[in-house]
């Protein structure tokens, strides 16, 4: 939750110093600390054009010496800007500030390392290969000797070999 202290009374009688601007995620809370130097006042804060942003418009404080002010900012906010009012004095001293509303960041994880490269996974693969191509081997002698000399076990053999080998092949392909 991000916090921005707002002064009153600082300078002089009712004088308000608010931050140049604020910055809040897509549903979080903004925090003001108003803090006031001088004697209890009321304080209004307003949020200007903010309805698309947080459910709060406008507050009426009776500020003696400090407290914290929560601004809730919807899940649902769109990233954009709105604008808060301090009012001081009845209406006489007024201070605006502009709250930025941002997306969410997302955390990436930085480990990295434990992914494996493309080379580790060709080399463990050299087996699967292996074992397809002497299966193509097998399957074509198997049905060259079927010719050769009309066996049927032969010609059995070698469809048995070469149907093993394309589904090994149609398995292990990415």
């Amino acid at each position: 939750m991000p916090e921005y202290t707002i002064h009153i009374n600082k300078r002089k009688i009712n004088s308000v110093e608010v931050p140049k601007s604020a910055e809040v995620e897509v549903g979080d809370v903004l925090v003001l600390k108003l803090v006031n130097h001088g004697a209890p006042l009321h304080v209004s804060v307003s949020a200007v054009n903010a309805r698309r942003y947080t459910i709060y418009l406008h507050e009426n404080i009776y500020l003696k010496e400090e407290m914290e002010f929560k601004v809730p900012i919807l899940s649902t906010a769109p990233t954009g800007t709105f604008q808060i009012d301090i009012i001081t004095g009845y209406g006489i001293v007024k201070e605006t500030f502009n709250v930025t509303v941002i997306d969410r960041s997302l955390e990436l994880p930085e480990v990295l390392e434990d992914i494996p490269n493309g080379d580790e996974t060709e080399k463990t693969n050299y087996g699967y290969g292996l074992i397809l191509a002497l299966l193509i081997i097998a399957g074509w002698a198997a049905y060259v000797l079927g010719l050769m000399y009309f066996g049927a076990v032969a010609g059995f053999s070698s469809v048995i070999l070469l149907t093993i080998a394309v589904l090994i092949a149609w398995r292990r392909q990415p």
